[in-house]
């Protein structure tokens, strides 16, 4: 009898034991709910959480970080330390041996692609001189839907007029005839392999080709990495082929067979497995579109969706919601989905029809600057107009009052130089302003000619917003309103009326 108590006893803690292992994170156990979410009338706002594309944080963290109701983790990444780790879950260990030793194991580099306000950030077309990109991807349009196809991603670089392919953004290439871009989002300096050369281009220009590393991407601009052998660029030329002040760009496309625009989105994420048209699908993460046009994430089969992208499984796995685990939390991840909420009506935030003290209400209003009619996409805080920076410095190239903005990853810090042309990011002009939307106090120091100011301005969805008048005081330029029409003067001095 004893014997029997005894087994009976061991029997239960085993069990309890197993479930406790299930549901730490292993990816066996899946929550048997979902999340509906009503992005399209403007309860929630998604975002794409990550702290660039070498580092790795929780889901819980990512969440806190921006204040998601829910979140969940999303794209795959090199989430593995040693060569065989890497070749028993089908990576590709070339790239550790060449990145190990200057990045560190596991390397974390993010898989495929990664849009985040309509600017790509990460594109990778592993083992392919095409420049091309071919998988499914899921995004969240500024319309608040979600939209879900097989796609090809189209990259090029492009000096004095000229066109070449580039491989992969923000993701290191190993290939002896690769090219790889990168830009500010990559988030750290950029290692150099024994024989790569790269183009340093900032302000529309190259300013520069060095052989040896680490090479500090410059703020608003870019670089371009050629292996030793690549002879890719127009004309079969290799990089030495360019020179210091040329006219340098670069250019990305998605080949979209259904004609969406993954230019106009909160964010897209790629990945290997997709749903479309209630068929397809696999047991995983996901975030799919209802029938009534909601936006759903969990875990599991997305049998609410009739669309739905699968996200990384396994060790990866984490559901976050309401400040606490669904499933999870299972490993670091390279970035995550998640969903803040507005505080408007139906949101679980706030009682209905009262938003919280921070909501920007969508104010879109058009200007007229020396006598072409811009349009702002702005937001009304606290009964002033907030514009974005980059869209006030792309309306005003090329006038008196002109100006060129920078961001340094490093020092977090923006920078504004007056009087210099603007280098475009080519989002600018894109963001909509069609609904009411959550802000945060913009944490960047700001400096105009070098000298650190103070100006009030806030974060709205990854990009920083201030009030018009402030910017015309600073930069000194007249803003003006008579016969309904607001006037931004670019060759007048500011005046405060």
């Amino acid at each position: 009898m004893i014997g029997k108590k005894i087994l009976k006893a061991f029997s239960v803690l085993t069990l309890v034991f197993v479930f406790a292992a299930l549901t730490a994170g292993f990816g066996s156990v899946y929550a048997a709910t979902n999340t509906v979410l009503d992005v399209k009338g403007g309860q929630y706002v998604p975002v794409l959480i990550h702290n660039g594309m070498t580092d790795v944080a929780s889901v819980e963290a990512y969440a806190q970080a921006k204040g998601a109701f829910v979140a969940i983790n999303a794209t795959y990444f090199d989430a593995y330390a040693t060569e065989d780790q890497v070749t028993a879950k089908g990576g590709d260990v070339n790239v550790l041996r060449a990145f190990g030793a200057l990045y560190g194991a596991p390397l974390n580099f993010p898989s495929g692609v990664l849009i985040e306000n309509g600017k790509l950030i990460h594109g990778a077309g592993f083992g392919s001189a095409t420049g091309q990109w071919g998988g499914y991807l899921g995004a969240v349009t500024k319309q608040g839907t979600f939209i879900v196809e097989q796609v090809t991603l189209n990259l090029g670089f492009i000096a004095d007029g000229n066109k070449s392919t580039v491989w992969r953004v923000n993701h290191p290439s190993y290939e002896d005839t690769s090219v790889t871009l990168y830009d500010e989002s990559f988030g750290r300096d950029v290692q150099l392999k024994p024989g790569d050369k790269a183009v340093i281009a900032e302000s529309g220009v190259i300013k520069d080709i060095v052989s040896y590393g680490p090479v500090k991407v410059p703020a608003g601009g870019f670089i371009v990495v050629a292996s030793a052998s690549a002879n890719v660029f127009y004309g079969n030329k290799n990089i030495d082929s360019f020179s210091i002040g040329q006219q340098a760009s670069w250019s990305w496309e998605i080949d979209s067979p259904n004609g969406y625009n993954f230019k106009d989105v909160y964010f897209a994420v790629g990945s290997d497995t997709a749903k479309i048209n209630g068929a397809g699908g696999t047991t995983r993460p996901y975030i799919g579109g209802t029938a009534d046009g909601s936006i759903s994430v969990g875990v599991g089969n997305a049998a609410e969706c009739v669309n739905a992208l699968f996200l990384d499984g396994g060790g990866s796995v984490a559901y976050y919601k309401d400040g606490k685990y669904l499933n999870g939390p299972g490993r670091n991840v390279s970035n995550a989905i998640g969903f803040v909420s507005t505080g408007q009506s139906g949101s679980p935030a706030a009682p209905a029809n009262t938003a919280p003290a921070n909501t920007a209400q969508a104010n879109p209003f058009t200007a007229d600057i020396g006598g072409a009619q811009r349009q702002f996409q702005a937001f009304l805080i606290s009964d002033s107009n907030y514009v974005m920076l980059r869209d006030l410095a792309y309306y005003m190239n090329g006038s008196p009052a002109q100006f060129e903005v920078s961001y340094d990853a490093n020092t977090k810090a923006i920078g504004i130089s007056g009087h210099s042309a603007y280098t475009a990011q080519g989002y600018e002009d894109t963001v909509k302003a069609d609904k009411s939307k959550t802000y945060t106090d913009t944490s960047s120091k700001i400096f105009i000619d070098g000298k650190e100011v103070t100006l009030q301005g806030y974060n709205i969805e990854g990009s920083n917003y201030f009030k018009l008048r402030d910017l015309a005081a600073a930069l000194n330029f007249d803003v003006d309103y008579r016969d309904q029409q607001i006037y931004i003067e670019p060759e007048n001095a500011y005046t405060a009326d």
